[in-house]
């Protein structure tokens, strides 16, 4: 009797393992597929070709250039979760440690103005991006004319997405998307209301001892802080800061809102006797911050390893060339999403899709004088600096990259790194292999035609 039970429930237990079994195989089959490693990018970069080549040339202003600049706080008045550790699981902040700032400077040359714009985020929320695609207008300004960045702050607000997101990051705030889209669009208001005569410098300042390659110690860096300095009429100096190392010196146990390193530099300046300064992530992937300490003495050593190269190299910036101010913004084509989730499978395109939410993404270049920015809507590894200075120089343009610029593709680094066992190239590389060199390519074309001299498109290069 008491056999038969057992043989009963090893039965029913075969049974029920059988179908859970079956169950994940079914789920597995729907949103699994494998992963494509002969991903080509030849008809995109066809595609992008003519979407660059269709854009206005760069052209010298009709006078000097007026300069205006604003800042406004995006604080929430409530406790919010955090984006950038995505174990915190949207635990909302234990307290606001320093304010957040939305920062914008307004240029115009005579003949046509842009915005540059940067807050004290992850990033800038795609949502953000999309409610300002239409609302821009109402002040006199386009997304053709608005180049946006953030300092990639992993102590800032969360609850800005949808989807899976909203599982490390919180449940989305639909009230904080506009609080912030609002702010954006005041300071680029009062910006541009408050232009006036100004002249405009520029440097590449190394900075000894400031950032590491966290892929692989032994790999290289972009070390240069490049700033963009501007002397108004009325005395008043301002700055515009970008470095590669990531603004993660507060750990994910460390939960209070917090600028982290790029808000304390901006404060330390704005004491220092400039009268505005604004920092905008560069090529962050694959970089960190290099200190002998994380949490509060990592800030404090990174916003002094940087002011203090500032202030030796005082003496290096140089003019622009000239009142040349242009703007190009080109959608960008991207192949089929190719999240990993083993060596060998990935989720279904529409699976992630559905997950991530689907955002149209963009590159921006901004031409000022001879200084020439591009924006990228991911990490953009800090190891293709040299190869775009490269390019750039031939075309007399001295470059600053900027990442997070209203859209997110994961993060970009060389193909070589695709299969090491590493976050940046395994977790977060959602588009497959040979992406950060496609995007290479991309950039290159910005370059030339923003170096508007002529040379063929078909002298860049399509494969690496």
């Amino acid at each position: 009797m008491v056999l038969t039970l057992i043989k009963r429930i090893l039965k029913i237990l075969l049974i029920v393992i059988g179908a859970l079994v079956a169950v994940v195989l079914v789920i597995a089959a729907l949103v699994l597929i494998p992963q494509d490693r002969g991903v080509h990018h030849e008809t995109l970069i066809s595609e992008m070709h003519k979407r660059v080549d269709s854009l206005g040339t760069p052209v010298e202003g009709t006078r000097g250039f007026t300069v205006g600049y604003a800042k406004e706080n995006i604080t929430p008045t409530y406790l919010t979760a955090t984006a950038g550790y995505g174990n915190r699981l949207g635990k909302k902040v234990t307290s606001i440690h320093d304010s957040i700032y939305v920062r914008c400077i307004v240029v115009d040359n005579g003949a046509s103005k842009v915005a540059i714009v940067t807050a004290d985020l992850l990033l800038m929320p795609p949502e953000v991006a999309l409610l300002l695609e239409s609302e821009l207008s109402s002040i006199g300004f386009s997304p053709d004319n608005t180049f946006f960045g953030a300092t990639h702050s992993h102590n800032s607000v969360g609850n800005w997405s949808h989807g899976a997101m909203t599982v490390m990051y919180g449940d989305y705030d639909d009230a904080l998307v506009h609080h912030i889209k609002d702010n954006i669009l005041l300071a680029i208001k009062n910006a541009d209301a408050s232009k006036v005569k100004a002249s405009i410098s520029a440097a590449h300042i190394p900075v000894t001892d400031a950032v590491r390659n966290r892929i692989n110690k032994n790999n290289p860096v972009d070390s240069l802080l490049r700033v963009i300095r501007i002397v108004r009429s009325d005395s008043a100096k301002l700055l515009l800061l970008n470095f590669t190392a990531h603004a993660t010196c507060l750990s994910d146990d460390n939960i209070v809102l917090s600028g982290d390193y790029p808000g304390l530099l901006t404060k330390s300046l704005e004491q220092q006797g400039y009268k505005f300064a604004m920092f905008m992530a560069g090529a962050v992937g694959s970089h960190a911050g290099k200190t002998k300490e994380r949490e509060w003495p990592c800030v404090e050593e990174m916003s002094s390893k940087l002011a203090t190269a500032m202030k030796q190299n005082s003496g290096a910036f140089e003019p622009v060339a000239d009142t040349t101010l242009w703007m190009g913004r080109v959608k960008l084509s991207l192949t089929e999403a190719q999240f990993k989730v083993s060596k060998t499978w990935r989720l279904r395109p529409s699976t992630f899709n559905g997950l991530m939410g689907d955002y149209p993404e963009y590159i921006t270049g901004l031409r000022i004088g001879n200084q020439l920015m591009l924006g990228t809507p991911c990490d953009f590894s800090g190891e293709f600096y040299p190869a775009l200075d490269s390019m750039a120089a031939t075309r007399d343009l001295n470059l600053m990259v900027t990442s997070f610029n209203g859209g997110y593709i994961g993060y970009v680094t060389p193909e070589r790194y695709y299969d090491v066992n590493h976050y940046e190239t395994q977790l977060m590389n959602w588009y497959g292999p040979g992406t950060g060199e496609y995007l290479m390519t991309c950039l290159e074309m910005l370059i030339d035609h923003a170096g508007n001299d002529g040379v063929d498109f078909g002298e860049i290069n399509t494969k690496r």
